[in-house]
């Protein structure tokens, strides 16, 4: 079991009080925590121990911050602050303290989801992507890991964004090096593993039509032994088509995640706004 970077009742920059782990990443961990000043329970992310010297994942741990308040949209986890402390030599990220379960975690449990919620998911994260996308913000890490069905008193599976880490913004300089890849490469759309300089919003597009994939076959677009076929594979584009691996898909909706992963950006939705009257004309009939 991972241990957490700090202990259960340790008092972060003298107002929030550690309770307990509640997941870890590559960059880092998440905590759930009470805001003394405030009464209220949040949810803190901090980088781990033995990368808290590297100032490239601080610097990321601050534009996460930044991108994700850039946003206002109900999809898109709410960010409360961000800061460091330096007694504890600890950079953090606040968040809002969410109760449910992420796309990932519902998927590995259920195989796929019914067309009906698949819209549903679709529709809201198309409406998400639409205001981050006006905001200037391109995720560049959409995956069922990072998207998050959430339960609000009688309200179930309320969706919320997560994990803007890696998200590409106006007015920053980028993080980009050259060669590495920023993002998950199952869900990346050709052009960003060509080159992560050249994303866009469509790129986007890309991977939330992979994750719908994913949610009505049980399986994302392409599966290889290693990454190096993988990635050939989506630079390809050959892979199955919706219908071929669940015959009771909706032909509309089979026929809208097929344009959303064409190879050519061009050939796609070409904006989320799109994407999103596509699927509520769906929904409506």
């Amino acid at each position: 079991m991972t241990e957490p970077r700090l202990q259960p009742g340790t008092l972060l920059d003298g107002r929030y009080r550690m309770k307990s782990l509640l997941g870890a990443g590559g960059m880092g961990q998440v905590m759930e925590a009470e805001d003394m000043r405030l009464g209220r329970r949040v949810a803190i992310k901090v980088i781990h121990a033995e990368q808290e010297s590297d100032d490239l994942l601080a610097e990321r741990l601050f534009r996460e911050a930044k991108a994700a308040a850039r946003t206002d949209h109900p999809a898109v986890v709410t960010t409360y602050g961000y800061g460091r402390d330096d007694e504890l030599a600890v950079s953090y990220l606040v968040m809002e303290r969410l109760s449910g379960e992420t796309l990932a975690q519902r998927l590995l449990t259920q195989g796929n989801l019914t067309p009906e919620l698949v819209t549903r998911i679709g529709l809201e994260l198309a409406d998400a992507l639409s205001a981050v996308h006006a905001a200037g913000v391109i995720h560049r890490d959409l995956k069922p890991a990072n998207v998050f069905l959430a339960t609000r008193g009688l309200r179930k599976d309320e969706l919320k964004l997560l994990d803007f880490g890696v998200a590409k913004q106006p007015d920053m300089q980028t993080l980009t090096i050259t060669g590495q890849l920023y993002g998950t490469p199952l869900y990346m759309a050709p052009e960003q593993l060509a080159d992560a300089k050249r994303v866009d919003a469509r790129s986007d597009l890309y991977s939330l039509g992979a994750v719908l994939y994913e949610c009505l076959t049980g399986r994302p677009p392409f599966l290889a032994a290693n990454a190096a076929v993988l990635i050939a594979d989506i630079l390809a584009g050959e892979r199955a088509a919706v219908r071929a691996l669940r015959p009771d898909t909706p032909l509309a909706l089979a026929e809208i995640v097929e344009r959303c992963l064409q190879r050519q950006p061009r050939q796609r939705f070409q904006d989320a706004a799109s994407l999103r009257n596509a699927l509520a004309a769906l929904a409506r009939g």
